[in-house]
């Protein structure tokens, strides 16, 4: 059976002890209608005190606007789902497990043509601009310019073991990893580097100077080994973090606007285009490169480092955005119908190695959004009537 999102919602509301009076004079009114509620209710509290869904959970509330998606209204404003503030939000958590159980089995139409993820093999690029497969499972090492390097198909580490320390100009090595991809990165100073899919990073492979600066394009989580005497400079495109010693998440994209710093402990100082800014834990700086706009916020910082304990987490994030996130590391293709969705915000969390037609039937049970596959091109477009959520 279906739910009314109206009773959808009550009940979390109810679970989550969040309900006020008026909610639950009409709960259990809805209850006492006949059995089949009371069964519904008492399935839903078994699944949520079991635990069942823990990893698997999304919230979203839509606007009103949605009627204009549908063309009801022809005024040209953005529309946005709105996420309530963050006490009720907390409440309102749609358990992904429940939404498969009150759905018809027969609207989810699998896609084995859908690309699985698979590993891609990250690129070392040395000084003299050879290049190194990092494909190999076996540990391997090598001498570069004053420091040796231990490498596997996951993780890259440079070490100063005994070997004499270049005093001439600092010599750059670049890791690239590719879409698929994920690496961490050990620094010859014992900082750790998570480097995201679709990234590069540039860095010295030892630190000669009176700094330590690495240059990010893309995605990476870094946590700075201390170093009082030496300060630790990410340059993120038109952003510089300057730290001490600390653990952060830059992500800047350069086929994105935005560029966000996230803090998740000790501080960072930004400076990016005229503006500084220091940050405290759970403290994002946000630089739009369209507009030159910054602004420092709140967040919950562990949700932006999820992606490196192999999570994906999303509070009120665009689906252009998320859109773009999955393209990454699924490596596929997708076109929206409709520009205006791309406002939609999505909330929620799901295992980065899980299906991806899988997470995609999620995301479309929730905004009322469909996903169909057309020469392996996803396009994205507003729900019709009795529409799957993914076909092809």
């Amino acid at each position: 059976m279906k739910l009314p999102e109206d009773i959808h919602e009550l009940i979390l509301e109810d679970l989550a002890s969040k309900l006020d009076v008026l909610g639950q004079e009409k709960l259990e009114a809805w209850l006492e209608e006949n059995g089949e509620n009371r069964e519904t209710y008492r399935k839903f509290c078994s699944l949520w005190y079991s635990g069942k869904w823990a990893n698997s959970r999304v919230v979203i509330k839509k606007q009103v606007a949605w009627e204009q998606i549908q063309g009801r209204r022809r005024n040209r404003r953005r529309i946005r789902w709105i996420v309530r503030s963050a006490s009720v939000a907390a409440s309102l958590i749609c358990v992904i497990g429940l939404i498969w159980l009150f759905t018809s089995k027969d609207e989810i139409v699998p896609v084995a043509s859908l690309p699985k993820w698979q590993p891609r093999q990250a690129t070392l690029v040395l000084s003299t601009g050879e290049t190194k497969e990092l494909s190999v499972a076996k540990m391997s090492m090598i001498e570069e310019k004053g420091a040796i390097i231990c490498s596997d198909s996951a993780y890259l580490e440079y070490r100063n073991e005994g070997l004499e320390k270049s005093q001439e100009e600092q010599v750059y090595n670049e890791l690239i990893v590719p879409k698929g991809g994920e690496y961490r990165l050990r620094l010859v100073d014992g900082s750790l580097v998570v480097i995201n899919s679709g990234s590069r990073l540039r860095f010295p492979v030892s630190f000669n100077g009176k700094s330590r600066e690495v240059f990010l394009s893309g995605g990476a989580c870094f946590e700075v080994a201390k170093d009082s005497l030496k300060p630790f400079i990410v340059h993120a495109n038109e952003a510089d973090v300057r730290v001490l010693g600390t653990l952060f998440d830059v992500s800047a994209y350069e086929d994105e606007e935005r560029v966000e710093v996230t803090l998740v402990n000790g501080a960072v100082k930004i400076a990016v285009d005229g503006s500084n800014a220091r940050l405290v834990p759970n403290e994002q700086f946000v630089f739009n490169r369209r507009t030159g706009e910054t602004l420092v916020r709140e967040v919950d910082a562990e949700s932006y480092i999820a992606w490196t304990n192999g999570i994906f987490r999303f509070d009120a994030l665009p689906l252009d955005l998320l859109m773009k996130k999955l393209s990454r590391w699924f490596d596929i293709q997708y076109e929206f119908e409709d520009d205006v969705l791309k406002e939609v915000l999505y909330s929620g969390g799901f295992r980065k190695y899980d299906n991806i037609q899988d997470i995609l039937n999620m995301i479309g049970e929730v905004t009322n959004i469909s996903f169909i596959v057309t020469n392996d091109v996803i396009k994205i477009n507003k729900k019709s009537d009795n529409a799957t959520n993914i076909t092809r």
